[in-house]
């Protein structure tokens, strides 16, 4: 309980702030470098948020010694929790579709 308390206290301190933008029905959160850290379909069944792999995943499994299950379940609570982001499972991106994702949004 306490890693999941601290990796949730190092998500606020540096993603706890995003930039929501729309794009049609793609939500995007970005952060004040103007880099994307997550995206979702407003209008999917799925309910998959897409986490940025590079940006998170790798990180809380070299530096949390974290699991994919382990990471799932506390950005879960997190994208809850911060963004209200409810009934939604995180789902590792390993790559963003550039197209969409433009930093001039």
């Amino acid at each position: 309980m306490k890693k999941q308390e601290l990796v949730l206290k190092w998500l606020n301190k540096e993603f706890g702030n995003l930039t929501k933008i729309v794009k049609g029905d793609i939500r995007f959160y970005f952060d004040k470098d103007r880099k994307p850290l997550f995206y979702y379909y407003q209008d999917s069944k799925n309910g998959y948020v897409c986490i940025n792999y590079d940006r998170i995943w790798v990180f809380f499994e070299s530096i949390f010694g974290l699991n994919t299950l382990q990471t799932q379940e506390i950005l879960k609570i997190w994208l809850e929790e911060t963004y209200n982001l409810r009934g939604v499972t995180p789902y590792k991106s390993s790559s963003f579709d550039l197209r969409i994702v433009r930093t001039d949004l």
